[in-house]
C-alpha cells in the first residue's frame, strides 16, 4: 500500500514530501555540526551527510506516517 498525503484536495505521494522535509532537517543538522566544529571528526564528510540524510528520512517515515494517519489514504 502506497501512502499519500491529501493536500488541498490533491493526493501527493509520501516519499517526495518526506524527502524534502528530511533534506531541510538534514541541512539544519549540518549547520549545527559546522557551527559546533563537529564535522571535522568525520573521515569523509560527504558520506556522513548522506548517512545523516538517510537516517533522518527513515525516522520521518517511521514516526511521521503513523502520526498523520488522518491525512493518509
Amino acid at each position: 500500500m502506497n501512502a499519500e498525503y491529501a493536500i488541498g484536495g490533491m493526493y501527493i505521494a509520501a516519499a517526495p514530501v518526506e524527502a524534502c522535509l528530511a533534506f531541510v532537517l538534514t541541512f539544519a543538522l549540518h549547520r549545527l555540526l559546522v557551527r559546533r566544529h563537529l564535522h571535522r571528526w568525520f573521515w569523509h564528510p560527504a558520506l556522513a551527510e548522506t548517512a545523516l540524510f538517510i537516517i533522518v528520512w527513515a525516522l520521518l517515515m517511521r514516526w511521521l506516517l503513523p502520526f498523520l494517519e488522518g491525512t493518509i489514504t
